[in-house]
């Protein structure tokens, strides 16, 4: 249980480190902000849903706004790693909780967790074709809705799967009722962000990373506690 949990850890570590990373490195400002809009500008390429909500977000061709799809190109890229190393993060996670609890019915959530990043994967394919000029937006765009709600919903039943395997672990009398709230709260904003994707996705995504968060703790002193 003490190697599993300590894989999940290190792992955890390789997530938020990116996490910050990416973050760092991303464009600041969409080509055309609408007033009220407060998500990222790859979190608003992401939710991209019809040809018309494109050029607001990476303007309306390349050579008019190199630097800002450019940026986004780079994002995109790196985020293939990002998306291997999070997915290995949540599979090693409940890796371990299905040995500490007995239960491999719980090596299921390890799956959505490599579904995630399958999702994420087929997602930077759309997105990264979407920056260059003549590409099919319609075709993309298509592909890139049912791929990036695959990835976000299945990393909401994941924080949500966490919440309770946190919450059913009584050696954690503080931080399974916290980890329990933090992965409630990030499926709750899923659900918010597929009908209502400008007000609710930068929550969605910041209750998934503080999941992570209470899951990275919550590995780090069950590795502990089998030492």
């Amino acid at each position: 249980m003490r190697n599993r949990f300590g894989l999940a850890v290190l792992l955890g570590i390789a997530t938020f480190a990116m996490t910050v990373w990416l973050g760092a490195i991303g464009p600041r400002q969409m080509a055309h902000p609408a007033p009220g809009d407060g998500r990222s500008p790859v979190i608003a390429f992401e939710m991209v849903s019809s040809v018309d909500q494109l050029a607001p977000v990476i303007g309306e061709n390349r050579a008019g706004y190199v630097a800002l799809r450019d940026a986004m190109d780079k994002v995109n890229r790196i985020d293939f790693l990002y998306m291997a190393t999070y997915g290995l993060f949540i599979a090693a996670f409940f890796w371990a909780v299905a040995q500490a609890k007995g239960d491999r019915r719980w090596l299921i959530a390890s799956a959505l967790g490599i579904v995630a990043a399958l999702g994420d994967v087929r997602e930077n394919i759309a997105l990264l074709a979407l920056t260059q000029d003549g590409a099919d937006a319609a075709s993309n765009i298509h592909a890139l809705v049912i791929a990036t709600w695959t990835k976000w919903f299945a990393l909401g039943l994941t924080s949500a799967l966490a919440a309770h395997a946190m919450f059913t672990t009584p050696e954690t009398p503080i931080l399974r009722y916290v980890g329990a709230v933090a992965g409630a709260i990030a499926l709750a904003f899923t659900v918010a962000a597929y009908f209502d994707q400008v007000g609710y996705p930068q929550l969605m995504a910041l209750g998934i990373f503080l999941t992570w968060l209470m899951q990275g703790i919550y590995a780090f002193r069950r590795s502990r506690a089998a030492a």
